[in-house]
């Protein structure tokens, strides 16, 4: 892309979701109370929630491009397995083997340890290393947000079989498909109604709308503006008048984000130099902060939160470009021998 193209501002708002996932945990890891008036963890709530949007969005804009499942698949393990092997990788050799209390032989050999490699397989999240932070405010916790990656991928699993289907061949019926699930969750899943949140029901209701905005992207956003002046008042009456949280985030929050991401912007004289190291900054956060806090245990909350961003923002760089980004050039090879197409 050349430097005076303009650019959209999906990345930026990703980066921002992964800092204030740091930000929303980093209470939690050091027992410091939040301020009365922050809902810290409805902080990190939305950030996953922002996560899960634009990726219904823009996975769901490679489907309509390239109906091709074996091709659509093989991206999006390039996107997100490289990383997971990398952090499961570090995690391992080196914030484990540094902070678990046991031998290093012990350690590595360890059940826990061995289960730790079964996050490679993207189906189930196993956040803890046997030994680890055991002074810390949650021992033995080495990773956290592991567990929304099995979530992701069974998103992009359900995506891919409506495409081997034919649902996506046809707007209305995949437009039904996402109201349905829609409408599902609302009355059946909401925790407006249940009491409880229950994530893999939520967090997926936000990749489908994410979804369906990109099944009607070029309606969307030539009325954003007013579809958003439209929504506004109804997410307040939600909100403030009739105390329905949940929904009000799910009527509002996809297609803002949406609109904001797709405005273009001027690119930045260091954009091409940062590149998208939100995944790496959401993957290493957690470890890091529990190296943190481990280390300098007195450190006031914000030093260590500075701290905890500076580390993870420089371990996403350093993920995006030793890494990831050279992992997404295998896209190229989409397998002209995978012709399977929509059913």
């Amino acid at each position: 892309m050349p430097p005076t193209q303009p650019r959209n501002l999906f990345d930026a708002l990703r980066i921002c979701a992964a800092v204030a996932v740091v930000f929303s945990h980093h209470f939690a890891l050091t027992r410091t109370e939040p301020p009365s008036w922050l809902h810290s963890s409805m902080v990190g709530g939305v950030a996953v929630m922002t996560f899960f949007t634009i990726s219904g969005y823009l996975v769901t804009l490679s489907w309509l491009r390239e109906p091709r499942v074996f091709a659509f698949l093989w991206k999006r393990l390039l996107r997100i397995w490289p990383g997971v092997l990398l952090a499961v990788l570090t995690n391992i050799f080196v914030f484990g083997l540094v902070f678990t209390r046991l031998p290093a032989a012990e350690f590595l050999s360890h059940p826990g340890t061995i289960d730790y490699y079964r996050n490679l397989l993207l189906y189930r999240e196993y956040v803890n290393l046997p030994g680890v932070f055991l002074a810390n405010p949650y021992p033995q916790v080495m990773n956290g947000p592991l567990w929304t990656i099995p979530m992701e991928t069974m998103c992009y699993a359900v995506l891919a079989t409506l495409g081997v289907l034919g649902i996506l061949r046809s707007r209305l019926a995949a437009t039904l498909a996402g109201l349905a699930y829609l409408g599902y969750f609302l009355a059946a899943q909401n925790a407006d109604f249940t009491g409880e949140m229950r994530h893999w029901f939520e967090y997926s209701a936000y990749f489908t709308c994410g979804a369906l905005i990109a099944l009607h992207r070029d309606a969307f956003l030539a009325r954003a503006p007013q579809l958003l002046c439209m929504l506004a008042p109804v997410g307040v009456l939600l909100f403030f008048g009739l105390e329905l949280e949940h929904s009000a985030g799910l009527v509002v929050l996809p297609p803002l984000l949406i609109y904001l991401g797709s405005r273009q912007a001027a690119p930045l004289p260091l954009a091409r130099r940062v590149g998208d190291p939100s995944y790496g900054i959401y993957l290493y956060g957690f470890p890091i902060a529990q190296a943190v806090v481990a280390l300098w245990p007195a450190l006031p909350f914000g030093p260590s939160l500075l701290l905890t961003t500076a580390l993870a923002f420089a371990a996403g760089m350093a993920s995006w470009h030793l890494f990831e980004s050279p992992a997404l050039r295998l896209k190229r090879w989409t397998g002209a021998a995978w012709p399977l197409r929509t059913a």
